[in-house]
């Protein structure tokens, strides 16, 4: 019996020391598939058939290809796709065209099996008659507000039609942008005019959608030849679609309307005897706050405008939800200042209190702005003026202090219409003296009948100052980094523009100054100028 459980044990060692296990250690495989043999070959002629093969080196798999291969032309070809360890194999429902330059780019749907690695520049180019096509369109893609690069823009060639609709027809011939922007459409037949147009298209399908997507366009036709043809593009916003009410909010407290875009301007009228406090929280919703005065359901009129100048007109019933328990539970009361606290202000005091919902009580002989031990100057002796919604209050006023101003805010100072106060705020803010600031001076160089904007935006570009007139001068400019940007005002109204794609209408063209600005204290920048083209005025 011993004999017999070590003859056991012997034999369980020995599989154990003979049981393979992944080698550790070595260097990670990083080389990647290499294309060994496809058929049909890479720029082969009078090719006939319905299927793609593609060998490599090794192993490799799919990453999903059905998004990631583009083929070029656009044919409505339906496709399956078998992996067969090192091969690769499309198989097409249909024939392709006739006499036709075909593009396939893989992008990095192939990979190793092992490490993933992507294939490199994998792309197989075929022609189904005796010649291939040699024509060549490219460009870079940027953001007309930012100018910065957009990354994966599908940048379209259309076949001109009458009624050309790419929210419903998909491009001929296209490419996308890399992180810089950069796009490349190669193989081109030249005997035909495209239409030419670019779209951030977010969701990958090739079609715009107006409410989601930016869009960019050529206003005609164009020919590209085999010398290369060079088109920049700028995508721009143009939701061409009526603002309307996309969904309503109520609870016990309030009572919000969601728009489903953003309104430049909204009024609300309430029937006889009605009335809620309310304001436009964001540029999409506006709240109503149950104050207990109305009846079950208060009917308003809103009436208001988009960016478009689309015009929103409807009645809409406000009706709360019954209150549960006695205790009513209210929303935060809250206070957000501009500029943000503790951020430097300058003596020359331009100030906005902003509450999270409208004002009830205010009593400004309390609320005081500090300039050292001895100097306050209560809101009733300052210049302010409420907003429209009575939610804000906007401060102009000269300060004395050397080093910090405040504000103090009094407990019960500013009560909500819902009856709650802030608690006792004391707000500081840092002194900016004049020689902590930078100045930017310019001038624009354009035809005499051309109006235009020239704007001043920090590194989030948000717009900090504006002018009109040339020669220009920006002043009291906290150090940082800035922009500068000038919108040709082809209507004179004193704001930027968007196009309509299906009305031909360009935007305003948005002209920005090559560099970043970076202001140091007590510094002047001069000669910032602009050239507006005499074309680009038109």
């Amino acid at each position: 019996m011993k004999k017999y459980w070590l003859a056991l044990l012997v034999l369980v060692t020995l599989a154990r020391c003979a049981q393979q296990v992944a080698p550790t250690g070595g260097e990670k495989d990083t080389v990647p598939p290499k294309l060994v043999l496809s058929t049909p070959e890479n720029k082969a002629l009078n090719f006939k058939g319905k299927s793609i093969e593609l060998l490599f080196d090794e192993y490799v798999i799919l990453d999903n290809i059905q998004q990631k291969l583009t083929i070029t032309p656009e044919a409505e070809n339906p496709y399956t796709v078998k992996n067969k360890g090192k091969l690769i194999q499309l198989n097409f429902k249909n024939d392709f065209n006739d006499s036709t330059t075909y593009t396939f780019n893989f992008g990095d749907a192939i990979r190793d099996f092992s490490e993933r690695n992507p294939a490199q520049n994998l792309k197989l180019v075929f022609s189904t008659g005796a010649t291939i096509d040699s024509a060549r369109l490219y460009g870079r893609v940027t953001d007309l507000q930012t100018n910065l690069p957009v990354f994966d823009a599908m940048v379209g060639l259309y076949l001109p039609k009458d009624t050309l609709n790419p929210e419903k027809q998909k491009p001929y011939y296209f490419s996308r942008t890399d992180s810089s922007g950069f796009y490349a459409i190669e193989n081109i037949q030249s005997s035909q005019r495209y239409r030419l147009i670019a779209i951030s298209d977010k969701n990958r399908n090739q079609l715009y959608n107006a409410r989601e997507e930016r869009i960019a366009f050529l206003d005609s036709a164009i020919s590209v030849n085999a010398d290369s043809s060079l088109y920049d593009l700028k995508l721009f916003a143009s939701d061409v679609t009526p603002p309307r009410i996309q969904r309503t909010i109520p609870k016990v407290n309030s009572y919000a309307v969601v728009f489903s875009k953003s309104m430049d301007s909204i009024r609300v009228q309430f029937g006889r005897g009605d009335s809620l406090p309310y304001i436009l929280e964001t540029s999409t919703q506006l709240k109503f706050f149950n104050v207990g005065t109305s009846a079950d359901t208060t009917v308003a009129r809103l009436t208001g405008t988009d960016s478009l100048g689309q015009a929103l007109e409807v009645e809409q019933k406000i009706a709360f939800l019954p209150q549960r328990g006695k205790e009513r539970q209210r929303d935060p009361f809250a206070l957000k200042t501009t500029p943000d606290r503790n951020q430097p202000l300058a003596r020359d005091v331009r100030y906005t209190f902003s509450f999270s919902k409208p004002i009830g009580t205010l009593q400004p002989e309390r609320i005081q702005l500090i300039s050292d031990s001895t100097s306050r100057q209560s809101l009733s002796n300052i210049t302010w003026q409420w907003n429209r919604y009575r939610n804000e209050i906007n401060v102009q006023a000269r300060a004395t202090a050397r080093d910090t101003i405040r504000w103090d805010i009094p407990k019960g100072a500013v009560i909500s219409v819902e009856g709650d106060t802030l608690p006792a705020t004391l707000i500081k803010h840092p002194v900016m003296k004049d020689d902590d600031y930078g100045i930017i001076r310019g001038s624009v160089r354009a035809d005499s009948a051309t109006a235009y904007i020239v704007e001043l935006l920090d590194k989030e570009y948000k717009v900090r100052q504006t002018t009109y007139t040339s020669p220009y001068t920006f002043t009291r400019i906290p150090p940082g980094e800035y922009y500068l940007r000038l919108i040709v005002d082809r209507n004179r109204n004193r704001r930027w523009d968007t196009g309509v794609f299906n009305k031909s209408q360009q935007p305003e063209p948005i002209i920005y100054f090559p560099d970043p600005i970076m202001v140091k204290s007590n510094f002047e920048y001069e000669d910032l100028n602009f050239t507006v083209p005499s074309k680009t005025s038109d």
